[in-house]
Formats: C-alpha cells, structure tokens, sequence
C-alpha cells in the first residue's frame, strides 16, 4: 500500500467500523442486516481510501462522456435520497425516548430473544430497565410482551416474569402476552389485555434505545397515548442493532404508505 497515495484516516476509520460491526456476528453469532450493511459501507470506504485517486481519475476520464452524466446525476440522486431517509429514521429513533412520564403509568415491556430458558443479553437489558421503572412506579402495572420462537424453551413473556419476580418485583403486577411474534403483534395482543384490565388510558412503552420507536409508532396507530422509557444497549453491539432498525424502520414507513 502506498501510504501517499492513501486516504490513511479514511482507511483507519473503515477499519475500525468493520472490526466493530463484525464483533458481535464473530463472538456471539448475530449476523443480521445491520452488520452486513455495516461491514459492507466499512470495507467501501477501506477500498476508496485506498484507491481514491484512481477512483477520482476514473470518475472525470467518464464525466467527459453525456450519457455518464445522466448516470451520475441518478446516481447523486439516490445517494442523497437514501441518505435522508437514514437521517431521518435515525432521527425518529433518537427522539424516542419520553423526558418525562406520568407517575405509575401502566408499562408494556417489548420481548427478544431467550436463549433456552436465560435472557439474551438484549433481552436482559431490557429486563433491568423494566425492574428500575417498576421499583420508580411502584403501583404502576405491567405487560409482558412475547411468543416462544425458536430455539427458545419458554416465551420470552415467561422469561421476563421469572427474572422480575427474582428480582423482588410483586407478580400480582405482572401480566404476560405470549402468543406475539414480532413488535406489530406485541402492542396489539397487549392492548387486549389492558382493555380487558380497563386500562387504556396511556401506556409506556420499554424496549432498547435502537427499538422504542417502532413499539411507540404502533402503539400510536392502535389510538393510544404513549411514552418511551429506553434500555440501554451494551455499546459493542449496538451499531449492529442501530442500522438494522433503521432499515426496520424505513421498510414500516414505506409498507404503511396506503
């Protein structure tokens, strides 16, 4: 490599991008669209910082040509286009979180993966932030929220009440939503258990950080007042779990378009 010729901060950032997008698929097997996304924009940026000069030759040798022009005039296009519906999306997710909560409001916890009959780690987190809201809201009650998939020995639903009800949590407040699937179903099937208990008034919705807005956009569309009360995620896999729910995020906006 020739180091005059290359974009070194460039290449050194890409590196480091790429190595922390593949940490979580290389020790803990999670390989999903976020760090397929990311390691993909991470290896391009490594190869332009290598090869920018020539990519930059290369680029103006065919400006010179009219109908390249178009190309990356459409190209452009899409690049920008792409690039603020990620703002956008990242934007929405950010902003999730509510500032401030009325007291004792009834809580929904979203569920995600159990590993045999333990928490994952997400899972877990979110787990902590039920606990902490419950002991703050100490006659507010909750919806646990979560089907068995597979590989999982009980529901997540079941999983959070056991690690709850270990933590010193009354179980008279707990309630459990086992039959969702995804987060759509999560809010759905929970908000038949809150009309049947008459508590439709609001709810706060507790998930990781990456996951808040989606659970609060459906919960918003089922009619209900809403708040977010955000997990945090263990910053070594949170990249992965950001950009695969800014995807998630931009698919619901364009399927919920009609």
């Amino acid at each position: 490599m020739d180091i005059a010729k290359t974009n070194f901060a460039g290449f050194l950032i890409g590196v480091l991008l790429f190595l922390w997008f593949c940490w979580p698929a290389v020790f803990k097997g999670m390989l999903n669209a976020g760090n397929l996304c990311g390691m993909f924009v991470s290896a391009v940026l490594m190869f332009y910082s290598i090869r920018f000069q020539a990519i930059h030759k290369l680029a103006a040798q065919l400006w010179q040509k009219k109908p390249m022009r178009f190309v990356f005039w459409g190209f452009g296009i899409l690049i920008v286009a792409a690039a603020l519906l990620v703002a956008a999306a990242s934007f929405s997710i950010m902003r999730a979180a509510s500032e401030k909560i009325p007291a004792n409001t009834t809580a929904v916890v979203l569920g995600c993966a159990v590993k045999g009959t333990r928490p994952s780690r997400v899972l877990q987190e979110r787990i902590d932030a039920a606990n902490a809201y419950l002991q703050d809201n100490p006659q507010a009650i909750c919806i646990l929220s979560g089907g068995q998939g597979k590989g999982e020995e009980i529901s997540e639903a079941e999983c959070m009440y056991r690690e709850l009800v270990r933590a010193g949590i009354d179980s008279d407040r707990l309630y459990l939503e086992s039959a969702s699937v995804n987060t759509r179903q999560n809010l759905e099937h929970s908000m038949q258990i809150l009309q049947r208990l008459e508590k439709e008034e609001a709810v706060t919705v507790i998930s990781s950080e990456f996951h808040l807005y989606r659970g609060r956009w459906w919960a918003q569309k089922l009619g209900y007042q809403n708040y977010g009360y955000a997990a945090k995620t263990d910053w070594r896999y949170f990249p992965t779990l950001f950009v695969r729910e800014v995807i998630a995020v931009v698919y619901l906006w364009f399927a919920n378009l009609w």
